[in-house]
């Protein structure tokens, strides 16, 4: 559906509420993960203004540079979504107010068991944030993680990094014993407290090769 078929039919209006997901990068270079519930303030055909207000500090404030941003808003039971570009933020008071570029067109959206291996302790994974929902915009900065299990449908790991569902990320890995990396690509489904600086991440492979599948569901045999 592109933008104005959006705005005639209300998906996206003042007064209307809308997620947002933001990634990017802090000043110390550590991955930025933001998520929100924004009220729509403004819409035109190119440009549209959301805010929030917040206590305390500003959720910004460590904000380096913004690697991409997430829109989403549920009508009638249907999921609607598109990457949004950033023209300007401002912080006044405990309000943040976003201008954002409209989207030419809005995505929208309406198990098979496999084999699953433990893994053992101190199995690195490099993580990066590729986009949502299985849609890649812009490679954020690599972070580190320690895999616990796998299977050819999916994976799990922790990291000190707060992750949340639907991030789409890319994992570079060795299994123990194989001497061949692996590079693979998932959507979060799943976030849980591991201990209290860590968290446990459940991730759900997408577009995995016939071949990478094997070589997985063989590993996982074998263990």
């Amino acid at each position: 559906m592109n933008w104005n078929q959006a705005l005639s039919q209300g998906i996206v209006a003042p007064h209307s509420v809308c997620q947002l997901i933001i990634v990017g990068e802090t000043k110390e270079g550590q991955p930025f993960c933001m998520e929100n519930v924004f009220t729509v303030q403004k819409v035109t055909s190119t440009h549209f203004t959301v805010s929030f207000d917040f206590q305390g500090v500003s959720p910004f404030e460590k904000l380096d540079h913004v690697s991409f941003i997430d829109l989403s808003c549920r009508v009638r039971g249907i999921l609607y979504s598109a990457f949004v570009g950033l023209e300007q933020l401002e912080v006044k008071k405990n309000v943040c107010t976003l201008l954002l570029t409209a989207p030419s067109e809005l995505r929208s959206e309406q198990s098979r068991r496999h084999l699953r291996a433990s893994l053992p302790v101190r199995t690195p994974v490099t993580c990066r944030i590729m986009g949502v929902r299985r849609f890649a915009s812009h490679q954020s900065v690599a972070f580190h993680g320690q895999m616990l299990d796998i299977s050819s449908s999916g994976l799990s790991f922790v990291t000190q990094v707060r992750l949340f569902y639907p991030l789409y990320l890319e994992l570079r890995f060795l299994l123990p014993g194989d001497p061949e990396p692996y590079t693979v690509y998932g959507e979060v489904v799943r976030v849980s407290h591991f201990s209290s600086d860590l968290y446990r991440v459940a991730v759900e492979l997408r577009s995995l090769s016939d071949s990478l599948t094997r070589r997985i569901d063989e590993y996982c045999m074998n263990e």
